[in-house]
């Protein structure tokens, strides 16, 4: 009887342990049932933490690469509008309401390099919190009036720094990914100054006359706009070179993240593996001890009824 009765106790702790492992879906709880694989198993998640932690980091950074396409090409097509605006005032020989575009385009452009993310300036490098670009009054007039060179003079209108961002991609891949206002747009701040400059008479760039730039124009103005058709085509080849040095690292974090998918895709099938009950042995298993509990109950009801009368 007592031999029966711990037969019955050890059917019920396995049916208990066998409805536990198709409920849990996992082979034991805790680390005795698979004290072989402890070592491993630690190791296994250790890494699927950190590719976890490298994936999650760089959605963020994709999110800042995506600003920044979005901004480049908008910049592209400022600088090309500029471009393609000079030309036909050229074609049409009246400056009529070419100078409104100017402004149209400055102040845009402005907007744009004030790009944020989550209320951090996207092209000021790692001073996050300032504005990059400052002219003295922030309108058009602001760049107008100054007086200093901004290919020589950056403090002038930039204000971030030269300390791009950078990201931890994998265990063994840095990616430098920050775009800085004055890589982008230093040329074409340079070409809003001079149109607005000869415009308002300022200066007149070796030229015996300058603006108002009006309708019909005079020779002067032709040719200086003329002159100005060069350096916007080279603007417009220096937002592509950096947009293009964007692209590529777009690429290079798809790549990565690719890659770091498969992998985290690996570890946790490899810990499953490890971990995780196979269903279809643990429910063959918890039919085969059902059946021993259901047979060992029997047992022990028959012989409790036995008496010394069964033998007589």
């Amino acid at each position: 009887s007592q031999m029966l009765l711990q037969n019955v106790l050890q059917n019920e702790l396995r049916v208990f342990e066998g409805e536990r492992k198709l409920s849990s879906g996992i082979k034991s709880r805790d680390y005795k049932g698979i004290a072989r694989d402890v070592t491993t198993l630690s190791s296994a998640k250790s890494l699927l933490t950190g590719v976890r932690g490298y994936i999650k980091d760089n959605n963020e950074v994709s999110r800042r690469l995506e600003l920044y396409e979005l901004n480049l090409t908008s910049l592209r097509d400022i600088a090309q509008g500029l471009r393609d605006d000079t030309i036909s005032a050229i074609n049409s020989n009246t400056g009529v309401a070419y100078r409104n575009n100017i402004d149209g385009y400055f102040d845009t452009t402005v907007s744009l390099l004030g790009a944020k993310d989550n209320g951090r300036f996207i092209f000021s490098g790692s001073r996050t919190d300032t504005q990059p670009v400052v002219t003295t009054v922030q309108t058009s007039a602001g760049l107008a009036a100054l007086t200093e060179d901004i290919t020589t003079n950056k403090s002038t209108v930039f204000t971030n720094n030269s300390i791009k961002q950078k990201a931890q991609l994998d265990s063994a891949l840095t990616l430098t990914f920050g775009t800085l206002a004055e890589d982008v747009a230093d040329e074409l701040m340079e070409g809003f100054r001079r149109l607005m400059r000869f415009d308002n008479g300022t200066e007149n760039f070796t030229f015996a006359t300058s603006g108002p730039i009006a309708a019909p124009m005079t020779e002067d103005q032709r040719d200086f706009l003329i002159g100005e058709i060069n350096r916007l085509n080279a603007v417009i080849e220096d937002i592509d070179s950096v947009r293009a040095t964007n692209g590529v690292n777009m690429r290079t974090l798809e790549d990565t993240q690719n890659r770091l998918e498969r992998d985290k895709f690996f570890m946790v099938k490899f810990t499953a593996d490890i971990e995780d009950a196979d269903m279809g042995i643990a429910i063959s298993r918890l039919a085969q001890d059902e059946a021993a509990l259901e047979a060992s109950f029997r047992m022990l009801a028959q012989l409790s009824r036995l008496t010394l009368m069964d033998f007589i």
